[in-house]
Parts: C-alpha cells; structure tokens; sequence
C-alpha cells in the first residue's frame, strides 16, 4: 500500500500546486549537476545528460511549491496531510470527494473545527481508517507510516511526523459513523452501466444479489451492549458480531449498498429497512435472494422451488429466487 502510484498522476497532486500536470514517470538528471545544500536537500542544474555521462534516476514522489531558505536548502511548500492520497482507491472514489465530505460535515457541525493546523487532519484521519483495512495487521503508527510512505521523506515546510497511537485513537473518536457512512455512499456503486451488455439482466431489468453475514467486532462491553453476539443463549459468545445485508451486481460484483444492524436484528429486517431507506437501490432492478428471505410488501417475488409465479407485480421492486 503506497499512498501515491506512480502512474496516478491526478491523485498526486493538490489545487494550490501550479505545477500540478507534472507527468508521473522516473527522473533523470545529472550526477555531476547535483548541489547539496544545508538541511539535507539536493538541488539539480537543467540539462539533460550526455551519452555515457553519469546520471542520477529518481522517482517522482509530490509537486508542490517550492519555499527556498537562506542556506540554499528547498521545502516543499504545503503539509504533509494535504496531500496524502489512497491511490487506485482515490481514483476510483474522486479526488477532492473525502475533503467534500468533511467539509459538509464541518458545516452541519457534525464535527468540530480546528483552529491550526496538527499533525493529523480529518481527511487523514478517514484516509488512514480505510487504509487500516488494507493492513490489519499493522498498528494505528505503522499503517500511518504505510500510508504516508514515501511523502514521509519529503523535507515540508510545515513539518510533520508520524504520531503516537494515543493521538491517533484521540482523532478517531473525533468522527462520527455518519460521516464514514457518508463516504460509502460515496463508493458504492455499479461498475457498469444497467443497459452495457456485460450486465446480468432479466426479463429486461438488471439482476442484482443480496445476503447477511456477520462479522466479529473487538470484545468490548460497549460492543457487547450495542450490537451482542449469536451462537450461545447468555451471550457468552467470542465476540460480539454485527450483522451486515449487502447489495451486489451480479456482473462485476460492485457493492450497490448495504446496511448494518445488531446481531440479533433478522436479515429480513435489515433488508426491509435498506428498502425503505434506499429504495432506487431496487427500482427496476431484479435482485435475488435465498430462501431465508421473504419479499418485503409491494415487492416482485418470485419462488421457482414452490411452485409459484410472479406475485405483487404491481410495485416490480424485487425478485427472490431459491438457490
């Protein structure tokens, strides 16, 4: 996991850098051309080098602004947290998209604005959540200095360092669950178009998928509480568990939607519930599931195994088919 991909020039860059069409690709200049300056900065003469001559190949990390100091020495102008980027995630997401949403976020109070700028930043904040689920064995320290990477060797003006686990878990509680989910709805989404001819479709309409599944949360009282456990009658179970009802194409497999909710809510529930709450998720749509689930009211049901047709056509929401 790198924070920026060298062939991903639009996630390498922000709207202050005025060099922000850099081309990504490896930088030769030449050895002999190189001046160290005071604070560890080398600085090169334009040119290009001679056949034979002896060159330096380096590797584009950030264009930013360059803030000059009296020993000669160069800083990238800017902070480290304004730039780091998810890389093929961001692309996929929008650049700009996390730093929208926090924006909206600080505007509707939801979270609280600071004053000067830290060594950490909400947007960096999300970013490193997400990619925490790309190293879940790394701490809170080692996956912010993966997702730094090389960026953490760029000599900033503003400087910046890795920060201990406490301020990290300190500026975690600082966001709340809606903003994140802010964020997946953000993400989620097709990865094709209903009418592409690489889309599943029946009797016209695009076929989608749904199912539950559980999964294992830390063992904490809270967790406990909020959402329980399943499998023991005292609650005695390993972890507590929360339970998720996903909504998938079935071409490509892009996640369209989901929802979350204790384990003791029913998957015909949560399903119900994501219904209401996001109906154009099944509008025209076909989407199948097992026999565990049952057609919410107004939905499209259609049950091959019992013998039965179509029933409740009248809305078209949705159609179950038994495996």
């Amino acid at each position: 996991m790198l924070s920026y991909l060298p062939a991903v020039v639009d996630a390498s860059w922000t709207a202050g850098s005025p060099g922000a069409g850099t081309p990504a690709g490896t930088v030769v200049v030449r050895a002999a051309g190189l001046r160290v300056h005071g604070g560890g900065t080398v600085t090169a003469e334009a040119g290009a080098p001679a056949a034979g001559e002896l060159a330096v190949f380096c590797r584009l990390v950030v264009t930013a602004p360059a803030v000059v100091r009296r020993d000669g020495s160069v800083r990238a102008g800017g902070w480290l947290p304004d730039f780091v980027r998810l890389g093929e995630l961001e692309r996929h997401l929008g650049d700009g998209v996390i730093e929208a949403i926090v924006a909206a976020a600080l505007e509707q109070g939801r979270l609280k604005r600071r004053q000067r700028r830290r060594i950490m930043s909400y947007p960096l904040v999300i970013r490193l959540m997400l990619a925490m689920t790309l190293a879940p064995d790394a701490s809170y320290c080692e996956s912010l200095a993966r997702l730094a990477g090389l960026l953490a060797d760029v000599p900033f003006a503003l400087e910046w360092h890795v920060p201990t686990s406490k301020v990290v878990t300190g500026w975690r509680l600082l966001i709340p669950a809606d903003v994140l989910e802010d964020l997946f709805w953000q993400a989620a989404g097709p990865l094709i178009g209903d009418d592409e001819p690489s889309a599943v479709t029946l009797a016209g309409m695009t076929v989608l998928a749904a199912d539950g599944m559980l999964v294992n949360l830390a063992d904490t009282p809270a967790n406990r509480a909020m959402f329980g456990s399943t499998g023991t009658a005292d609650g005695s179970a390993p972890f507590p568990q929360l339970r998720v009802v996903a909504l998938t194409a079935r071409a490509g497999r892009a996640l369209l939607g989901a929802i979350l909710g204790s384990s003791r809510a029913g998957e015909q529930t949560l399903l119900a519930r994501l219904v209401r709450r996001r109906p154009e998720l099944f509008a025209g749509r076909v989407t199948c599931f097992d026999r565990n689930f049952r057609a919410p009211r107004g939905a499209l049901a259609y049950r091959p195994r019992s013998g039965h047709g179509l029933e409740e056509v009248s809305v078209g929401l949705m159609a179950y088919l038994d495996p």
